[in-house]
């Protein structure tokens, strides 16, 4: 019974759901920071829907990839390649499918709860992650750098549907959480790409690691990074986030390991292991810090 139960977390890909947790957080405290108050309800329901969608997301993904068959070629690391499970004949892939459709579907009915809350605001935010989860995979991600873009945007919108539906208003500070979250998803993504150029050439995928080559693309991870940083920065500076979101500086030492790690070995699997694992802890780290940076400012 418990190895069962472990296949099914490994093909929900239980251990990176706390990315979708650490990213309602940080929506629900940008609606706390401009409504100084909580719909506990609400927040609950949101945070179902959202964990719903991104296994969704993950079982798809491996569904798809077997399909392609990019699973036998990928080289798997603690943060990338995803699992073998399908592959192996561990888990059928009917029943995958149907697992990812269950998912889609629970989504869905919190996501129609809301719509009748807050139809014309979440309408357009439902349908875009609905058609980017289920076609992402076997479809999107062959259109040229669109990979990173979709991913970034998906959880910025995780994000900014978890403000929405608190009180249904969206407000600049909002929008500024939207863009730092879509950039520092998209990064996460952007680097776990590095191991995979050449099992996602074959299944003909186009992302930004393949259309720049790794030498480039290692030189532009650092450039978005210091990016991320700066635009924190410039946004207290104007003062839509207030001061106590500057905490995402401390992460700065994490992003220098990364950046280093990644321009040295940028060709080498093995090599870039570290750089993904502290890659990981910049991008929640620096989410999670903005929401505890959003409740700080409330008071």
């Amino acid at each position: 019974m418990t190895g069962s139960i472990g296949k099914w977390l490994q093909l929900l890909r239980a251990n990176f759901l706390v990315l979708t947790v650490i990213t309602v957080f940080a929506g629900l405290a940008a609606s706390f920071y401009q409504n100084h108050t909580i719909n506990f309800l609400n927040a609950t329901l949101c945070l179902i829907g959202a964990l719903l969608a991104h296994m969704a997301v993950n079982v798809f993904n491996n569904y798809f990839d077997y399909k392609l068959e990019v699973d036998k070629y990928t080289p798997k690391t603690p943060f990338s390649g995803g699992i073998n499970l399908i592959v192996n004949n561990q888990i059928k892939p009917s029943t995958a499918f149907q697992v990812g459709v269950l998912c889609l579907i629970g989504a869905g009915l919190v996501g129609v709860y809301f719509l009748k809350l807050f139809f014309w605001p979440l309408f357009p935010i439902i349908v875009y992650g609905a058609i980017s989860i289920y076609f992402y995979t076997a479809y999107l991600s062959r259109i040229p750098a669109l990979s990173e873009i979709i991913a970034g945007t998906n959880y910025g919108f995780i994000m900014l549907g978890a403000s929405l539906t608190q009180y249904g208003n969206i407000g600049l500070v909002d929008f500024a959480v939207f863009i730092l979250v879509s950039m520092l998803v998209g990064l996460l993504l952007f680097l776990n790409e590095f191991p995979d150029v050449d099992a996602d050439k074959m299944a003909g995928r186009k992302h930004l690691i393949i259309l720049l080559g790794r030498k480039k693309a290692s030189k532009l991870y650092v450039a978005l990074l210091i990016s991320i940083y700066s635009l924190v920065v410039f946004l207290v500076g104007l003062k839509i986030l207030p001061l106590t979101c500057l905490l995402v500086l401390v992460t700065g030492w994490l992003g220098y390991k990364a950046s280093c790690i990644v321009l040295k070995n940028y060709d080498s699997v093995k090599e870039i292991v570290p750089a993904l694992a502290f890659n990981v802890l910049i991008v929640l780290t620096c989410i999670g810090l903005i929401g505890v940076g959003l409740v700080l400012g409330s008071f």
